[in-house]
C-alpha cells in the first residue's frame, strides 16, 4: 500500500479507477534505473539517494508513479545511523554547554562549546560535528537493499494502487474461487467484519461471495483496519478467478462516493499476486508458500484470547482425545459460510468454537441468521461478557452460550465435550443389534465385539448391559462360556496360592486385567498373609459361592 497522496486514479461517470503502470519498454526501463539507483546508493547516505530521486522526477516522468516506485524500493533497504554515539545524547551535552557559556554565537565560540563536549565524550571535534545530526532522515545510511526485477516492481506498484483505493473505501465485495480457503483464513486472521455467501462459480465449481465493511464505515481503529483490508487484496488476486466491487469515498471530492469494480481478467497480467516467485527475495520460492508459513508462525491466533484458551484447552483437557484445529474448514449452509475459529474433532465427531469479539449490531445479526441456518451442527458460542446482548439468547436453542471475561471458560467447553462423547456413546449402543452377535469360542471380549461392529468399545459395553448370551456369561469386559468357567473352577480346586490360580485362568485365554474378576465370579477371595509379598497369598472359596458355574467343594 502506498501513502494516499501517491494514488494515480482516473475519476470518469461516478466510477474511479487506478491509473495502473503498464509493463511497456518506458515503464520497464524506469522501474529497472530506479533499482539501479537504489543498488547504486548501497553504502552512502540518504540524502545522496533522494537526490538522485528528485533527478529522475525532473525529467519530465509522472513524479507520483517515481516516487511510487521509490516508495516500494525503500521499504526493501536497511539504513542505519552511522555514529560513534548517540546523536540525541550528543546534541544535548551541546546545548547544555552552550548555555553554560551563555553564548556560542560565533563561529570561533561554536567551536569551543564543540571541543569541549568532544573532549568529554572522549571524540575529536570533527567526530562530534558528525555525530550531532546523523539521526536525520537524510544523514542516515544505507546497509541494505534487497534487488526485485523490473517488472515485478511494476506489477507490486499496481497491487499497491489498489490496495490503497480500497483503503478509502465504505464497503466492498468480491467474488473468488481457486484458492477460498486461504482467502477466508486472510478475513478472518485479519480481523475484518465480513458476511459470505456461497455461490456456483464456472463449470459447477464453488465460488463465493464476501461482502467486507471498508475502513471509512467505522467510527475507528480505521487505519488499522484499512491496513487490515490492504493485507486481503493479494490473496484475492492470486484466485484463480475473481472481481471486485467497491464503494469509495474522495474526501477530496466534497465527500463523494464512486464506485470501483475490477475483474481478474483484466489486470492479471499487470499486478503481483501472494504466488508471485521472486527468485532474489525468497531465493526462488514462492511468496504464498513462505508467506503462508510465516504468517501462521507469527500470527497463529487473532487475539490472545483464542491463544490462551487453546493453549488451556491442550493442557488441561488434551488427554480427553479431542483434536483440536484452529480455523477449520468453512461450514456450507446454502449460500451461507461460516468459518469457526476452532473445531473439536473424535472419532468422526466434531464440535465447533465461535469466539464472537469486536462486532457491529449488523454483523451479529449476520452471525446469528448463519447460525441458526447450519443445521446438524453442534456449535459452543463464547461471547466477550462485556459486549454481550439479549440477540446471543436466541442461539441457545441452535448453539450453546458461554459468556467470559478475558478468558473463555474451558472447564465449560470441556463439559460440553463431554456431554457430546455420551451422547455419541448412546448413538453407536443403539445401532448394535445384540442379535447378529456372533460368539465364538470360550473367550469373547468387549473390545472385539467393537472392533467387529466398528464402534467404541464403551458403545459396546453399553449395549451389552445386562445381555446374556446362551452359555455365556459376562465378568468384567468378558463373555465366559459357561463350560469354561467350570472347567477353570474345577482346576482352582486344586491349588492354593493365589499366583497359581491366576495362571490357569490367565492360561485359558483370560487377559490379566481381568483374571480376578472371574476369580471374584467363581466365588474365590485372596487371603493375604505375608503382606505384600504375592507369593504368600492364597485363596478361599467363600461358602455361600454359587456364581455362573457349578459350586466346588473346598
Amino acid at each position: 500500500m502506498l501513502p494516499s497522496n501517491l494514488l494515480r486514479a482516473k475519476i470518469s461517470k461516478g466510477k474511479i479507477r487506478p491509473l495502473y503502470a503498464g509493463l511497456d519498454a518506458n515503464t520497464l526501463a524506469l522501474s529497472e534505473r530506479l533499482v539501479g539507483v537504489f543498488r547504486d546508493e548501497r553504502g552512502r547516505k540518504k540524502g545522496e539517494l533522494l537526490e538522485r530521486l528528485r533527478e529522475v522526477e525532473e525529467e519530465g516522468t509522472d513524479f507520483k508513479l517515481v516516487r511510487g516506485l521509490s516508495t516500494l524500493l525503500e521499504r526493501r533497504c536497511t539504513f542505519e545511523v552511522e555514529s560513534q554515539t548517540s546523536p540525541m545524547a550528543a546534541r544535548m551535552a551541546v546545548f547544555e554547554e552552550a548555555s553554560k557559556e551563555r553564548r556560542a554565537t560565533t563561529a570561533e565560540e561554536r567551536q569551543a562549546v564543540v571541543g569541549k563536549v568532544a573532549l568529554k565524550l572522549g571524540l575529536s571535534p570533527e567526530a562530534l560535528e558528525k555525530t550531532l545530526y546523523s539521526d536525520l532522515e537524510e544523514e542516515l545510511v544505507m546497509r541494505e537493499f534487497r534487488p526485485i526485477g523490473a517488472d515485478l516492481l511494476v506489477r507490486r506498484y499496481n497491487l499497491s494502487l489498489m490496495q490503497t483505493l480500497l483503503f478509502k473505501s465504505l464497503r466492498f465485495e468480491f467474488t473468488s474461487s481457486g484458492n477460498w480457503k486461504e482467502i477466508f483464513r486472510e478475513v478472518k486472521r485479519n480481523g475484518l467484519i465480513y458476511s459470505v455467501e456461497k455461490e456456483e462459480g464456472e463449470g459447477g465449481a464453488a465460488a463465493y461471495l464476501v461482502s467486507v465493511d471498508g475502513p471509512l464505515s467505522l467510527f475507528k481503529f480505521t487505519e488499522r483496519y484499512g491496513t487490515s483490508i490492504a493485507k486481503l487484496v493479494p490473496w484475492i488476486a492470486s484466485a484463480d478467478k475473481w472481481s471486485l466491487k467497491a464503494e469509495i469515498l474522495a474526501r477530496s471530492k466534497g465527500g463523494r462516493v464512486y464506485s470501483f469494480e475490477e475483474k481478474d481478467a483484466e489486470v492479471r497480467e499487470i499486478i503481483a499476486t501472494t504466488t508471485d516467485d521472486d527468485e532474489e527475495e525468497e531465493g526462488g520460492k514462492g511468496r504464498a508458500a513462505a508467506g503462508i508459513a510465516a504468517v501462521g508462525k507469527a500470527r497463529a491466533f487473532d487475539s490472545s484470547v483464542e491463544e490462551r484458551f487453546a493453549n488451556s484447552f491442550l493442557a488441561s483437557y488434551g488427554s480427553m482425545g479431542w483434536t483440536l484445529r484452529r480455523e477449520p474448514e468453512p461450514l456450507v449452509a446454502g449460500r451461507h459460510v461460516l468459518i469457526p475459529d476452532f473445531s473439536f474433532e473424535k472419532k468422526g465427531a466434531k464440535v465447533y468454537l465461535e469466539v464472537v469479539g469486536f462486532w457491529t449490531p449488523e454483523y451479529l445479526e449476520r452471525k446469528i441468521a448463519k447460525l441458526n441456518s447450519i443445521a446438524g451442527v453442534d456449535m459452543i458460542v463464547a461471547a466477550d461478557e462485556s459486549l454481550a446482548c439479549s440477540k446471543l439468547q436466541r442461539l441457545k436453542e441452535k448453539a450453546r452460550v458461554v459468556y467470559y471475561k478475558k478468558e473463555v471458560p474451558v472447564k465449560q467447553v470441556a463439559e460440553h465435550l463431554r456431554e457430546k462423547e455420551g451422547s455419541m456413546t448412546t448413538e453407536e449402543a443403539a445401532r448394535i443389534d445384540r442379535g447378529s452377535i456372533a460368539f465364538r469360542g470360550d473367550v469373547v471380549s468387549i473390545e472385539e465385539i467393537a472392533r467387529e461392529k466398528a464402534v467404541s468399545r464403551e458403545a459396546a459395553s453399553l449395549a451389552l448391559q445386562g445381555f446374556k448370551p446362551e452359555g455365556y456369561e459376562r465378568v468384567g469386559d468378558l463373555f465366559v462360556s459357561r463350560e469354561k468357567l467350570s472347567e477353570i473352577d474345577g482346576k482352582l480346586s486344586e491349588v492354593e496360592k493365589l499366583t497359581e490360580a491366576l495362571r490357569i485362568i490367565e492360561s485359558s485365554g483370560v487377559r490379566e486385567d481381568n483374571a480376578t474378576k472371574v476369580l471374584d465370579f467363581l466365588g474365590y477371595s485372596s487371603v493375604w498373609e505375608g503382606g505384600v509379598d504375592m507369593e504368600m497369598a492364597r485363596i478361599s472359596k467363600r461358602p455361600s459361592a454359587g456364581g455362573g458355574a457349578a459350586p466346588k467343594e473346598a
